[in-house]
């Protein structure tokens, strides 16, 4: 400490403590320089003498007092941050990090004010760092309420000091610390501090946080746009790619988006400039966008959700719409990816992994089709999915297969009911009946008009056994009875009207033929014409393979499959009612199969039916999995019956209901193997889902909630044509689940009162931390689909064996602080990060694993993170085939700041060629995820928690 800061000391605290420095003789003197300021200061008279020289100490004390200031940074980095908490109402001393804030490299923050962390993380100014810098935000304090308001970016974000909950444009979301309000006592400044990184990105900056040097980087220029020439805003979601047949598509100045869950994509660029080579027109004053391709025509407008596909109308999940990019001062039109390619005859698929649209020529033809890896393209949706294990364990190769074109295959909005006032009594409307199918243009829809003459108020309906009843109040109807005869092709049987006097309620039942339908209701604008959609079942793709076991044959439906099998003179039948044939009727002989010579499809009234014949000796066995119906072939007498499910293993007959926070009425139909369950966690949300449609049930049948925690509820029907049960908690949790005859029971608490055990798995890097770069592959790919895309299936296997949570799951870069802190959060008992390794010389190869010697106390298990990496150096080289280069302490974050057992694993160096060509396999990479699990279930049974 200097005489300046001892003079700061002085004045800032009322007293001198001098300071012993090694030259004594300058410390009595500034001792007796500091007395002579007091004296001075308290005399009552004073000589002109004494008084010349009270001014010239002045002078000096005032030159100390700026070379304090000067130096008030040092000061702080040496001894802490002196500040003052107004929640609190004390002074500390903050001895934490000191944060520094540049923007496209240019530092913004101030010295004598700097950003602090807390729980890992950065707070800082939200004045000196978005509305004083480049950033230029309008920002706006409001100290009677305590908030902060940040406008930027077409972007609103109403921040409350100590408070985790935001707003932003309207909507509340969760930050991981709350605003904070602070003095720096040194600067003599009040500050208010807002969490860093949440802000930037939420303004559309990319933020970095640079632990070396404890400086957040915030760089770039918001992404802004605008849609159909609305606001401007940051576009702050998802940027993906599209590919044609691999071949990646330049996206110039506008990439594709993603909108509401739907890739949207440059129509032009994509469909037209590509290899697709589709015929591309726009015709500005109508906004109408028309792409022709062979013999199909499609055409859209901006802004509405119908198109015309071959002269047929056909319905859209989003519009097409003209996005401005206003960094580019760019406008391009913009449609559904997936639509589009399905209306033009090509197949496509998302690759969640590889952030993707990957656009395929569909080959409906070839013979020599072999299956793809879900490894490499991330799942193919249309793939069979086999189901049993012990019946079929894989796919093998994929000889034949069909798919429909899904954008002539409705699926139906689920609304039952439709508000508004009935008419009044005196004045009452008539509803009549158009017998006659108005919608010719989906496949497996058929639609029925009931015009009325005045226009319709409310309107309500159910479905049960086989009967809509639809209830329309203040509303007349002649009593009629109109049958529809069978080979009319229509699903319905018959159309009752009848007219309830007591309630003056027109009554409309409509009979079907099947309960295996879905419906909705609709009106006109004008809402004099009410319409019913009745949707079929249809088959979506026909799958032929063979594999070690024998031949399959997977049909893939919108909804569960009721197939009839006759097995006569060879050929097997399949008679599927009331069901689409969305593949078209087929004729195919099977080349390279063992034991299946034809497969045919025939279109019939009111369903279809498929023939498959077989070679002699052959039998067959059924696998149906929810929407997935598989026929094994193979040679007779070695079919093994398995096991049927066990009447439901999780169905005590002791269940005490009062102890589950959660209960969800059981539908009769619903079996055990009908329900799965899905953890949101990082969203605070896990869902009960059930196969089939029970919105309605839901309606009638509401889930019944006993916590507090437990924030909300909601019911809807999935895109997998599951009934999901979604449920919003106020801070994470495990669950687990019981059944019997009448309830769902459903039990949440904090995870480790739940699990047996839990694991943080960290895939390294991620967002615009690519790691380690070769051969054109970055490192972050590589981690997360080894540990999550592949590894999933192993972790969430049986959460009884173990319970898994990820610090990412997909390419986003999250703060190593927060990694580490997540074990913490969700009472982990191990944590895993995985990278791969790089070296300047190309020969380094093998496999490594880190750890903290600072984090390598025992638990109470006897396990501590030396011993966990040597067990996983062991496995992992054994298994993989790689070179040990054994275990190594290091202060990497992740498990130097960790609380539980941690390692990082380094696997192999993607510097070496050879270790490259292994960790860039799919089947190699396939066996890391499952050593990895299986090196876990390991240390689990060497070290058992006792929960």
């Amino acid at each position: 400490m200097t005489y300046d800061t001892q003079i700061i000391t002085c004045i800032n605290e009322g007293t001198c403590r001098p300071y012993n420095r090694k030259t004594g003789d300058d410390d009595r003197e500034m001792e007796l320089f500091m007395q002579k300021i007091i004296d001075t200061t308290t005399a009552r008279e004073k000589t002109t003498r004494n008084r010349l020289l009270l001014l010239k100490l002045g002078c000096t004390v005032i030159v100390a007092l700026l070379l304090a200031c000067l130096s008030v940074t040092g000061v702080s980095a040496a001894s802490g941050l002196k500040i003052y908490d107004y929640q609190s109402k004390k002074n500390v001393t903050y001895t934490g990090k000191q944060v520094k804030v540049t923007l496209n490299g240019e530092q913004i923050s101030k010295d004598d004010t700097p950003g602090i962390i807390m729980d890992g993380i950065a707070l800082l100014s939200y004045k000196d760092i978005f509305a004083n810098s480049p950033i230029k935000a309008k920002c706006v304090y409001n100290k009677p309420e305590g908030t902060v308001t940040i406008k930027g970016s077409g972007t609103t974000i109403v921040l409350t000091i100590n408070s985790k909950t935001a707003v932003v444009n309207g909507k509340k979301v969760k930050m991981p610390v709350a605003p904070i309000k602070i003095k720096y006592r040194f600067a003599d400044v009040t500050k208010i501090l807002v969490p860093s990184r949440f802000v930037a990105e939420t303004l559309g900056y990319k933020y970095t946080w640079n632990s070396s040097n404890s400086t957040a980087a915030i760089e770039g220029n918001p992404f802004m746009i605008s849609i159909n020439d609305g606001k401007e805003f940051a576009y702050t979601g998802s940027i993906a790619d599209v590919t044609i047949d691999g071949t990646k598509v330049s996206p110039g100045n506008m990439p594709s988006l993603i909108i509401d869950n739907i890739t949207m994509v440059r129509a032009k660029r994509v469909f037209a400039d590509s290899k697709v080579k589709a015929k591309y027109s726009f015709d500005s004053k109508e906004q109408t966008i028309t792409l022709s391709k062979d013999e199909n025509v499609l055409k859209m407008k901006i802004g509405k959700k119908t198109a015309d596909l071959n002269g047929k109308s056909v319905k859209m999940n989003i519009a097409p719409m003209i996005v401005t990019n206003h960094n580019a001062k760019s406008s391009f039109v913009m449609v559904p990816g997936s639509f589009t390619a399905s209306a033009l005859g090509y197949d496509y698929s998302w690759n969640q992994s590889k952030r993707t649209s990957e656009i395929t020529t569909r080959k409906e033809d070839s013979s020599d089709q072999t299956g793809k890896d879900d490894s490499e393209t991330g799942g193919d949706p249309l793939d069979p999915e086999l189901g049993d294990d012990s019946v079929i364990n894989e796919k093998g190769t994929i000889l034949r297969q069909w798919r429909s074109n899904e954008a002539l295959l409705g699926k139906g909005s689920n609304v039952h009911e439709i508000a508004g006032k009935g008419q009044a009594t005196e004045d009452i409307g008539t509803i009549s009946v158009n017998l006659s199918n108005v919608n010719q243009k989906m496949l497996n829809v058929e639609t029925y008009q009931f015009p009325a003459t005045m226009p319709y108020g409310e309107v309500t309906s159910g479905f049960k056994n086989k009967v809509i009843t639809i209830r329309v109040p203040g509303m007349n109807c002649t009593t009629q009875t109109n049958y529809f005869n069978e080979t009319a092709n229509s699903v319905i049987e018959h159309i009752t009207t009848k007219y309830d006097s007591t309630s003056k309620t027109a009554i409309i039942e409509i009979t079907v033929r099947s309960e295996n339908i879905s419906y909705d209701i609709s009106l006109s604008a004008d809402r004099m014409n009410l319409y019913v959609n009745l949707y079929k079942n249809s088959i979506t793709s026909a799958t032929v393979g063979t594999n070690s076991k024998g031949d399959y044959i997977t049909l893939n439906s919108l909804r569960p499959l009721e197939v009839m099998i006759t097995n006569q003179g060879g050929y097997l039948t399949l008679d599927l009612p009331y069901t689409i044939n969305g593949i078209g009727d087929q004729y195919a002989s099977i080349s390279g199969s063992k034991y299946v010579n034809q497969f045919f499809t025939v279109s019939s009234n009111n369903g279809m039916q498929a023939f498959i014949e077989l070679k002699n000796g052959a039998d067959y066995y059924i696998i149906q999995n929810g929407n997935w119906y598989t026929l094994s072939i193979q040679p007779k007498g070695t079919i093994v019956e398995p096991e049927p499910p066990k009447e439901d293993e999780e169905k005590p007959s002791d269940i005490n209901k009062d102890n589950y926070e959660i209960r969800i009425p059981r539908p009769a139909d619903i079996r055990s193997d009908m329900i799965s369950d899905e953890d949101y966690y990082y969203k605070k949300q896990f869902a009960i889902k059930l196969s089939g449609d029970y919105t309605s049930y839901f309606n009638t049948n509401p889930v019944i909630v006993n916590s507090s925690i437990i924030r909300d509820v909601t019911v809807k029907l999935n895109a997998d044509y599951q009934t999901e049960i979604c449920f919003t908690t106020s801070k994470l949790q495990g669950y687990e689940y019981v059944m019997d005859d009448s309830y769902i029971y459903v039990n949440i608490d904090i995870p480790k009162n739940i699990y047996k055990n839990i694991v943080v798995l960290d895939p390294g890097h991620g967002g615009g931390a690519n790691g380690a770069q070769y051969f054109n592959t970055k490192e972050k790919d590589l981690n997360c689909k080894m540990l999550y895309t592949l590894g999933k299936k192993y972790f969430d296997s049986d959460t009884s064996k173990i319970k898994a949570y990820y610090t990412r799951v997909t390419d986003k870069d999250v703060d190593l602080y927060d990694r580490a802190g997540f074990a913490k959060e969700v009472g982990a008992d191990l944590f895993v990060s995985l990278h791969m390794n790089a070296s300047t010389s190309k020969s380094a190869n093998g496999t490594e694993v880190y750890y903290s010697s600072s984090n390598n106390e025992k638990n109470r298990t006897g396990l501590n993170s030396s011993r966990m990496a040597s067990m996983f150096v062991n496995n992992l080289s054994t298994v993989l085939g790689t070179n040990n280069r054994g275990i190594s302490s290091a202060r990497y974050v992740v498990v130097h700041r960790n609380t539980v057992p941690a390692v990082l694993i380094e696997l192999g160096f993607m510097s070496n060629q050879n270790d490259f060509n292994k960790i860039s396999n799919a089947s190699y990479q396939e066996t890391v995820a499952k050593t990895i699990y299986e090196t876990l279930c390991n240390v689990f049974e060497q070290y058992p928690t006792g929960r």
